[in-house]
């Protein structure tokens, strides 16, 4: 990829050129870019690295809306009758037309509801492409020696089937509207899980306005905080990563809380897997080199020699985000990647011992997100406390 800074190693870089090229490629990947193209923020790109990340999302299409027709014989054919033998109302104009799905407003029993429906074919789409993730397999193992690239790529097959599956999300946002029920500040709308099917969603309907519309807290930090812990406390007490934090999908309600919309969508993680991630945080916190290496030995990612040699370069990255309360906006991720530039040498080198679990791609892949997610809203926050100190149910 051109106009990356860092001169990558070769496995690294072809792993990392191939997983761009299939996405591209494939219908089911262009889905998934067109959601990750939702939390860049250009502002938080560096100029040196603008070229590359606009070549990975350049010439996305546009998703077609779907018709009436087609939205109404999704749903009858879900539920077995006319979606007017269901819902009060359903409105012609979507609310949201994505590469995967459409919503719209309704109303069932009196209530304002939001009705998503799959887009027809996505799931033939998604059985074909998961058979290219095999070709994931010899780079990756190649870039990391030491992982199990085999469970790796099994769990991203079995997430990547979830994540189109409606019925599947309607449950796990149950789960997750408990786990999180006690963070004060967060609102999870509630799923109608006995009109759920594989390719319909229904819950109630939020009013607000999103943080991609330009939705702002009174209060960014407050906000922030509210977030963090959410993610957190799913993770740490439910054992569910949330991986769909986006713009997109914080609505800013009119009392000041804010809504979660597709936290759904999530994966089962180990919550011990999770107390280890938070306890290497508190050592980088606390700039303790032997608690990091405790942290890497329990967690069996890198021997503690590799922990111990990672913790000076790890420490120089993070330790603005760390060390107290601090600026986090774009200009803040900006300056994250150009220390993360500056000292990556020294982390490269440990590539190879690295023995990561399926569990850490998903935590990894939630963590970047909420970063993302938190630079919209610019809080003056003390982002490893607000991690640490997460509620307890």
């Amino acid at each position: 990829m051109r106009g990356v800074p860092t001169e990558l190693p070769p496995a690294l870089r072809t792993l990392l050129d191939t997983g761009v090229r299939l996405a591209r490629q494939a219908p089911t990947g262009r889905v998934a870019l067109t959601r990750a193209a939702d939390l860049v923020d250009e502002a938080a790109v560096p100029a040196e690295v603008r070229e590359a990340v606009d070549a990975v999302f350049a010439g996305l299409p546009a998703p077609e809306p779907l018709d009436r027709k087609t939205v109404e014989r999704a749903l009858k054919d879900a539920w077995g009758r006319p979606p007017g033998k269901v819902l009060d109302d359903l409105e012609d104009t979507p609310l949201a037309v994505r590469a995967g799905a459409q919503v719209h407003r309704g109303e069932l029993d009196g209530a304002a509801v939001a009705v998503k429906v799959r887009r027809p074919g996505i799931d033939r789409a998604l059985r074909n492409d998961l058979s290219l993730v095999e070709t994931l397999a010899a780079p990756l193992s190649a870039a990391f020696p030491a992982l199990d690239a085999g469970s790796i790529l099994r769990d991203v097959r079995e997430q990547a089937a979830d994540e189109i599956d409606l019925e599947s999300e309607a449950e796990t946002q149950r789960r997750v509207a408990r786990a999180v029920r006690h963070v004060e500040g967060i609102v999870i709308p509630r799923a109608h899980t006995e009109l759920a099917a594989p390719g319909v969603l229904v819950t109630d309907l939020l009013v607000g306005t999103t943080l991609r519309d330009g939705g702002r807290p009174d209060d960014p930090t407050a906000a922030a905080t509210a977030l963090v812990h959410a993610h957190v406390t799913a993770a740490r007490d439910a054992g569910l990563a949330l991986l769909d934090a986006r713009p997109g999908h914080v609505v800013v309600l009119r009392d000041g809380r804010l809504g979660l919309l597709g936290a759904g969508v999530a994966r089962q993680v180990d919550p011990a897997r999770v107390r280890i991630a938070l306890d290497a945080l508190a050592a980088l916190r606390d700039d303790a080199p032997a608690a990091l290496a405790a942290a890497a030995e329990a967690a069996k990612m890198v021997p503690p020699d590799a922990a111990r040699a990672a913790h000076p370069p790890l420490r120089a990255i993070a330790a603005p985000l760390v060390d107290g309360p601090a600026l986090l906006d774009a200009g803040a991720l900006v300056a994250l990647a150009r220390r993360g530039d500056d000292h990556a040498a020294p982390l490269l080198r440990l590539v190879p011992e690295v023995s990561a679990t399926p569990d850490d791609v998903w935590l990894t892949r939630s963590t970047g997100q909420v970063l993302a997610l938190l630079a919209r809203l610019a809080p003056e926050l003390d982002l490893a406390s607000a991690a640490l100190d997460a509620p307890a149910p």
